[in-house]
């Protein structure tokens, strides 16, 4: 019940707060009337794409290194369809979670899989953010340290804290009462699968390429999605608008981290000396392709099932 309330608290908060910047702005409609809409097919056909890849991505997760034995055609159906289904929060990743099920995928593996997958792409993108700040941010400092190495020094945080801590657990099991094993044991399994993830060298090879190419997409997406808004925006600030958005969508306060979302990207924007409307707006668009998107996908690959299955009784 507190739970709840807190929950309720910040998204009547957030929605105050927005209303605060929206009501009689001018920029906003400014924003919008001049937003360049002609973008829309390369932004729907690009997001689609990263849709796609990180169905693939989940489906090499669950056939690799949980060995879960799943037609793809079935699990493209139940992802597409969970990706509609998260137009209302959580019920993508419960009705997911159900049809795993039905594959012998427990409710703490599946949870697991879903923590495992947050912890590579946050330590990945830290990594890859150190890279590509070393060619466009080669002057900037941070704490006496250059802007890369400090982002290099986060995403080994990232990656040798949850080891250290899983360590632990794990030693902490073994020494665990008799009469609490069965918490114990489901703990076991859960550290035994992230340390199976990254000793798997075949599952790593195959995570990594399809990230690369997620990471890839996902910045085109945000470049040209601040592009069609006519801002004159340069290369350096629209990376930093995509390191912004990445790292405040990996820290979920609420269920798709909504709101805190568009009010963090915001105040990112509006530090940066453009419009804090600016920032929302990128975020709404971007949430409102993705559900384009996601419906569009699902209906037509249950279509195409459809037609496929008649076909085949015949």
């Amino acid at each position: 019940m507190k739970k709840n309330f807190f929950k309720l608290t910040i998204i009547f908060i957030s929605l105050m707060f927005i209303y605060k910047y929206f009501v009689n702005n001018e920029s906003v409609y400014y924003i919008i009337s001049n937003f360049n809409y002609s973008k829309l097919f390369f932004l729907i056909l690009a997001i689609t794409f990263i849709i796609f890849l990180y169905a693939k991505l989940l489906l090499i997760i669950l056939t690799n290194l949980c060995g879960i034995n799943i037609p793809n055609t079935k699990w493209y159906l139940i992802y597409f369809n969970s990706q509609f289904l998260n137009s209302i929060p959580l019920f993508g990743i419960f009705y997911r979670a159900i049809q795993l099920k039905k594959f012998h995928l427990s409710y703490d593996k599946f949870f697991g899989i879903y923590i495992m997958t947050n912890w590579f792409f946050i330590f990945l993108s830290l990594f890859l953010f150190s890279i590509e700040s070393y060619f466009i941010f080669s002057n900037i400092k941070i704490l006496g340290f250059d802007l890369h190495f400090f982002i290099f020094i986060l995403s080994f945080l990232f990656f040798i804290v949850p080891i250290f801590i899983l360590l632990v657990l794990k030693f902490l099991t073994h020494k665990i009462k008799p009469k609490i094993k069965y918490f114990s044991t489901r703990v076991e399994k859960l550290i035994n699968l992230f340390f199976n993830s990254i000793s798997n060298k075949y599952f790593l090879k195959k995570f990594l390429f399809i990230f690369l190419l997620i990471h890839f997409f996902e910045f085109v997406v945000l470049i040209l999605l601040i592009s069609a808004f006519n801002q004159e925006i340069s290369f350096q600030n629209s990376f930093i608008i995509f390191m912004g958005n990445i790292l405040i969508d990996t820290f979920n306060i609420l269920p798709q981290n909504l709101i805190i979302s568009e009010i963090g990207l915001g105040l990112l924007t509006d530090k940066m000396n453009f419009n804090f409307e600016l920032g929302v707006l990128i975020k709404i668009y971007f949430r409102f392709l993705l559900f384009f998107a996601s419906v569009l996908i699902a209906i037509l690959y249950n279509v195409l099932n459809l037609l496929v299955l008649k076909k085949n009784m015949k």
